[in-house]
């Protein structure tokens, strides 16, 4: 999957700038005999009107134009294409300016006169160190092509599938649940939904039924009156009123428990709702929409779901694959995240190198798209380069995460899938937190994701933080010897 983006097309797009026709003919004719597609420009103008209409992967320019010069030609294709290298050719009288523009950006400089050999050779090596731009500027243009949809990318058929079904129940205030692991981008679908629904223009109000305890979640769900308990001091209203004409999204809907169930269960058949310490019902009008990390039908099997709470929101069943099993998806989701980036932008890094994207493509993944972010935000900030490089990725973590675990081998395959995973992903959470002697705020670093999900997941896995904590009969420790006082 990797070899289509790292390999180098076989014919690259050059753009002769020269106001000299003679030289202009000569060029094409020579770089088109050396299997390159040419296209000549008289003028900095119109070169500039050529890129930004065209795909160009060299620009050879020379340095006295009329009008706009080559040198300030030079600093707006840095500015404005820096992943398009640009030779300057130059005579003897401005060799001052040819070292100008290496400052500039530009990626070599030829002299006049010179042969034909040297502008050979001149374009051959800036080709060579930019090899895989031209890849990046395809992926940009697929980011406009059908892998887009809302702030979704794929090129998976499944995620596509995806997609059509959002098209579809978006116009309706039916109930969706999407279900996917940490990462995958739940939120991010139900946000869609919303965008593309009538009620865009209402509220989108999200809570997370997992990161807060019971009795602050009902706050927070129903609101509650001034006095209703220790602490309230004035009345507010809950997530529930405030998603009224909008969409409430139950983020980690597994996480609630039985009674709340049953509570919210009144509010969804009822659509009215009664805050803590009021006797007064409201009127809700809003579409929920509820996002879990492991698929409900287990959790009503389990006994931790209710049966009608379950078929009251389980209209819509989307399920977002984990990105393991997407990796065509990478490159376009590298790219889309360079180009939103501020420090990307600001340091004007415009892509990823095929050794680094061929890493990135064999990893597994297990915080998925949160992960992968993860990983090239720390990327952005450590490159001196244009581009990310293998050594600017995380190394020691891809490395551990690739290989395989102690006891993998022991896993049957004859597992269903979704339990397969969940022991691969168990041992993984093992190994990490091993590794980090049981500290969450470290495995959840090198996990790329955050405390709260380790701890959800220790917990859904029964895995104990104190099996990992080092004790002083694990670590070598030895009490101090007392000083012989004979001696």
């Amino acid at each position: 999957m990797a070899s289509d983006i790292s390999t180098a097309p076989s014919t690259a797009h050059i753009l002769v700038v020269d106001d000299d026709p003679v030289i202009c003919q000569q060029l094409e004719r020579l770089l088109t005999h050396d299997g390159y597609s040419v296209t000549v420009a008289t003028l900095a103008e119109q070169a500039l009107q050529l890129l930004e209409n065209e795909d160009t992967d060299l620009v050879v320019t020379d340095i006295r134009l009329p009008g706009i010069d080559g040198v300030e030609l030079t600093r707006r294709i840095v500015e404005r294409w820096a992943d398009v290298p640009v030779i300057v050719m130059t005579g003897y009288a401005d060799i001052g300016n040819a070292v100008e523009v290496l400052k500039i950006g530009a990626g070599d400089y030829i002299v006049k006169p010179f042969s034909a050999a040297a502008i050979q050779e001149s374009t051959r090596v800036v080709l060579e160190k930019t090899g895989c731009f031209p890849q990046i500027r395809q992926l940009r243009r697929q980011l406009k092509d059908s892998h887009m949809f809302g702030r979704m990318l794929s090129r998976s058929r499944e995620m596509h599938e995806v997609f059509e079904i959002i098209r579809t129940v978006a116009p309706t205030d039916a109930t969706v649940v999407v279900e996917g692991e940490t990462g995958t981008g739940k939120e991010v679908v139900a946000r869609t939904i919303h965008q593309q629904s009538p009620r865009k223009d209402g509220p989108f109000v999200v809570i997370n039924c997992g990161g807060l305890p019971e009795t602050l979640l009902e706050s927070e769900l129903f609101g509650h009156e001034r006095g209703a308990f220790t602490g309230a001091d004035q009345s507010r209203p809950g997530t529930i009123e405030l998603a009224h004409g909008g969409t409430l999204f139950l983020d980690e809907v597994e996480n609630m428990s039985l009674s709340m169930q049953a509570k919210l269960l009144l509010v969804l058949h009822d659509q009215r709702v009664q805050r803590l310490g009021s006797s007064r019902w409201t009127r809700v009008d809003m579409r929920v929409i509820a996002a879990s990390n492991v698929p409900l039908k287990e959790l009503v099997t389990q006994g931790k779901m209710r049966s009608d709470f379950f078929y009251r929101i389980h209209v819509i069943r989307i399920r977002l694959l984990p990105l393991r099993q997407r990796p065509d998806d990478i490159p376009i989701l590298i790219q889309d995240f360079l180009s939103h980036h501020p420090d990307a932008d600001k340091k004007k890094i415009t892509g990823i190198s095929p050794d680094a994207l061929n890493r990135l493509m064999r990893y597994h993944w297990p915080g998925n798209i949160r992960e992968l972010h993860n990983v090239l935000e720390k990327a952005v900030i450590l490159t001196k380069s244009r581009i990310l490089n293998a050594g600017d990725l995380d190394v020691d973590l891809l490395n551990l995460t690739a290989q395989p675990e102690a006891g993998n081998k022991n896993i049957s395959t004859e597992l269903p899938l979704h339990k397969w995973v969940q022991e691969k992903e168990k041992e993984y959470l093992i190994q990490k937190l091993k590794t980090s002697r049981g500290r969450i705020d470290l495995t959840a670093k090198n996990c790329g994701v955050d405390a709260r999900t380790i701890h959800r997941k220790m917990k859904y896995y029964g895995i104990e933080k104190k099996v990992f904590i080092p004790s002083a009969s694990n670590v070598g420790f030895r009490p101090p010897v007392k000083p012989d006082r004979d001696r």
